[in-house]
């Protein structure tokens, strides 16, 4: 399997406990790409560095990583 990192993305939200909850939401998803019962690749985001607060907002930048067959 190889690791290809596929986009990215900034969530922004108004409070801490916001900005968890919908990262936690982001992260626990996972992705699967099948073809009959031949399992293809996989896919998740993942958080990129910590969260970053700026001028009230909450910041946090995650990835999306799918690990796929050669």
């Amino acid at each position: 399997m190889i690791t290809v990192q596929r986009k990215y993305k900034v969530i922004k939200a108004s409070s801490a406990k916001e900005l968890s909850e919908v990262v936690n939401d982001s992260i626990q998803k996972e992705y699967k790409d099948t073809e009959g019962f031949i399992f293809r690749s996989s896919a998740r985001w993942q958080c990129l560095g910590g969260p970053i607060k700026e001028e009230g907002l909450w910041y946090q930048a995650v990835v999306f990583i799918q690990e796929e067959e050669e």
